[in-house]
């Protein structure tokens, strides 16, 4: 087969479209050649779709309908609030180590250093002493397990942590509010406005927390929360399930290995 006898215009077509949505550039990279890929597939569904700007019209005030109803939400739940719940040694300890990836994931994306200014130090943590009977090391769990590559947060890191902590357990343990966060639309942009709300009151008895924006316009107060949703979604979604489908659940491996070494001691009594 003579290839110079193939038509090759539909490829040239497509790698000229390419190449014009990478600013007519003739040697493109990979990752240019698949962002326009992307973009292309979005314009040929909207082609072949036969989607009309008025059904885009009407997807995009269905969208601001629901964000003006999330934002009420996130008021009426905001101000339900009591702040009664507050951690324990082992959660505080816990929490300090969670804060501190939450803070090395904002960095793997933004990569910023004003971000890991602000969101990491070298300095030695101090006992936490916002409230008396609160006085403990919030680094032990972090000091046992380091091996020399974890890095700790800063005192903002750590306290944003802590009362996201707060917010979602009170949440959590409130039959009434967690029923009403679960009929947002979509649960972590409700949690953000929830925390922007919160984060303008006073916790642990000293000032409120600021919004934080890094010298790049970063907004780390918004990049934590989502964040710390991310961690603490799963096993929420985990507990749900079970609740919804206790017959359903499976044995965990370590049941089933409890189980096995028990029938072997009794088979050989």
């Amino acid at each position: 087969m003579l290839l110079g006898h193939l038509q090759s215009d539909a490829i040239e077509r497509r790698f000229g479209w390419l190449r014009q949505m990478s600013g007519a550039n003739y040697y493109i990279s990979m990752r240019q050649v698949l962002e326009s890929d992307r973009r292309i597939r979005a314009v040929s569904l909207l082609k072949f779709s036969r989607i009309s700007l008025a059904e885009i019209d009407s997807v995009i005030q269905s969208a601001d309908f629901h964000s003006s109803t999330d934002d009420s939400l996130a008021d009426s739940l905001a101000d339900a609030l009591t702040f009664c719940v507050f951690p324990s040694a082992n959660d505080a300890n816990i929490i300090f180590y969670v804060s501190g990836y939450m803070a090395r994931s904002v960095i793997r994306s933004t990569k910023c250093d004003h971000c890991r200014e602000y969101l990491f130090t070298s300095d030695t943590m101090e006992p936490l002493d916002a409230v008396d009977k609160f006085e403990y090391s919030v680094s032990t769990f972090l000091d046992a397990v380091n091996r020399g590559g974890l890095q700790k947060p800063t005192d903002f890191t750590f306290l944003l942590a802590v009362h996201c902590w707060r917010v979602f357990e009170e949440l959590k343990s409130t039959p009434e509010l967690m029923q009403k966060f679960l009929t947002a639309t979509t649960q972590r942009a409700l949690f953000c406005k929830i925390m922007d709300r919160a984060c303008c009151m006073e916790t642990f008895g000293h000032s409120p927390i600021d919004s934080n924006v890094c010298v790049a316009g970063h907004d780390l107060n918004r990049l934590l929360v989502e964040r710390f949703f991310n961690c603490v979604a799963k096993n929420l979604v985990k507990e749900i399930t079970a609740k919804a489908n206790p017959t359903s659940q499976q044995p965990s491996k370590k049941k089933r290995k409890i189980a096995k070494l028990q029938s072997g001691t009794s088979e050989q009594q």
